[in-house]
């Protein structure tokens, strides 16, 4: 009897990171470089801020501790992105501060650190690097088959580079650069996923039992 893969636990992360980082924001390539920015600082910020606590024995209060402190990361780094672009800024408003939730439990900050710094840093950047692919592949995509363009932060808002102008069918880029259309392609990323590393899975099984056999 054939059984149904059950998703990987970090896909269950891609998909809660989705929905809170990538989905609400506006479809531009120019906003999502600045949250993935954001996001990759507060994960390095926030391993090295899990270890000082740990040094100084504060375990018990270390999610507060670290709460507090991607809040106010991420409320530092509103403030250069407002001094860099006040449009950036604005556009993103509340939604400038997701990083946090999304680094705070793709990185695990909440547990207690029990491997050194060094390995720690590798493992969670490696884990913020991969989403970030992932976020900049999905606001890359909504960019140019919403917009016709690909846009880039600029202090006075955003520089548009347009490759596709009077597209025929602009009521499908439309859909793309909305809401319903980000769900429904990281819908779709997220299924690929599962199936490509379920393959994986598949051929390390069966390496194993050729292994165990000899």
């Amino acid at each position: 009897m054939s059984t149904i893969e059950k998703p990987k636990p970090h896909i269950y992360e891609y998909i809660m990171i989705s929905l809170a980082l990538l989905v609400p924001v506006p479809g531009r390539l120019s906003y999502g470089l600045v949250l993935i920015l954001e996001m990759n600082l507060l994960m390095l910020t926030g391993t090295l801020f899990c270890h000082f606590i740990h040094y100084l024995h504060f375990d018990a209060l270390q999610d507060m501790l670290v709460a507090v402190f991607l809040i106010f990361m991420s409320v530092l780094f509103k403030q250069f992105i407002i001094l860099y672009s006040p449009l950036v800024a604005l556009t993103l408003g509340f939604q400038i501060y997701l990083p946090a939730v999304s680094s705070f439990i793709l990185g695990n900050l909440y547990e207690a650190q029990m491997s050194s710094l060094l390995e720690d840093v590798k493992k969670n950047m490696i884990r913020s690097g991969e989403f970030s692919l992932f976020a900049f592949i999905m606001f890359l995509f909504r960019d140019i088959f919403g917009y016709g363009s690909i846009s880039l932060p600029y202090p006075k808002g955003v520089l548009e580079l347009i490759f596709i102008k009077d597209f025929k069918y602009s009521f499908i880029g439309a859909f793309w650069a909305s809401i319903p259309g980000a769900l429904m392609f990281t819908a779709l990323v997220v299924i690929l996923l599962s199936h490509i590393e379920n393959k994986f899975d598949i051929i390390k099984t069966i390496k194993s039992e050729e292994e165990d056999a000899e």
